[in-house]
């Protein structure tokens, strides 16, 4: 007897892809094993050899396709101290709700401030940037890093998909004017292209997000978006238009060449 079209094999992946999308994927992931989410807190996901393997190799393909464009590498410390968060209003709002917060040490007990494990790393990083940037000379600064990021998601995790503890690369650049960073905005669009769609085969669309949906302290935001077998719609990386909204908070300022302390123009990108 011929096998109906939508029929799952006995053998191998046993639930139908057209059927049941979320019980095919979760099914693919456990028999071809590249992860495993019976690990005892939510959210928090175990990425096995396979998964292992191919992360690391699509990560040096991306921090290659990034220092190509001339960003550097570096690596920021995972916690970030509250008063950093407090300096920028938007961002401290947008992210505040999924925000792990650190408040003991040993048995010391109780901290004297809050430390937050990284959600993203504007207010770590932009910190240092205060501190390191100085002249007309430093810019363009392009710095990116490879790390993971924690965000308290309290909407259905999914492996690869939403997790509370994920995998990503950052890019953070300061520019002397807006056009310069504009331009950046467009070549990690580009960049994205190249990587995503171009070296990965994933086709993408980008859009502009309206205010209400943009990165939380960003002036713009692009985002990618993926249509999936479901006719769901998945968002790949996206990148942010700062402006000047941290710089001046955070006092990333340059000497420009007639000797004038100026704000550096700021743009954030999240290849993910």
């Amino acid at each position: 007897m011929a096998k109906k079209k939508n029929e799952a094999p006995l053998t191998g992946i046993t639930i139908s892809k057209e059927d049941d999308f979320s019980g095919w994927y979760t099914e693919l992931i456990n028999k071809a094993e590249l992860a495993d989410i019976r690990y005892n807190i939510k959210g928090f996901v175990v990425y096995r050899e396979w998964a292992t393997i191919t992360i690391k190799k699509m990560y040096a393909k991306y921090e290659k396709c990034m220092e190509d464009h001339g960003h550097l590498p570096l690596i920021m410390p995972s916690l970030i101290p509250e008063s950093n968060f407090l300096l920028e209003a938007d961002h401290v709002e947008g992210f505040a709700p999924e925000v792990f917060w650190v408040t003991e040490a040993g048995t010391s007990g109780d901290l004297p401030e809050r430390l937050a494990l990284r959600p993203t790393s504007e207010t770590a990083l932009y910190k240092m940037y205060a501190l390191w940037i100085r002249s007309y000379k430093d810019l363009p600064y392009k710095r990116y890093q490879s790390c993971q990021i924690w965000r308290y998601e309290g909407k259905m995790t999914r492996p690869f998909f939403r997790g509370r503890e994920f995998h990503w690369i950052e890019g953070h650049d300061v520019f002397a004017t807006m056009e310069e960073a504009e331009t950046q905005v467009k070549e990690d669009m580009e960049m994205t292209y190249q990587m995503l769609q171009d070296e990965f085969g994933i086709p993408l669309i980008f859009f502009e997000r309206p205010q209400w949906d943009k990165f939380s302290g960003a002036q713009k935001t692009f985002a990618a978006d993926v249509l999936m077998g479901s006719g769901k719609v998945i968002q790949q990386p996206s990148t942010h238009l700062l402006g000047q909204n941290f710089s001046k908070p955070f006092e990333v300022k340059f000497i420009d060449k007639d000797g004038e302390e100026k704000y550096g123009y700021q743009t954030c990108y999240g290849p993910a």
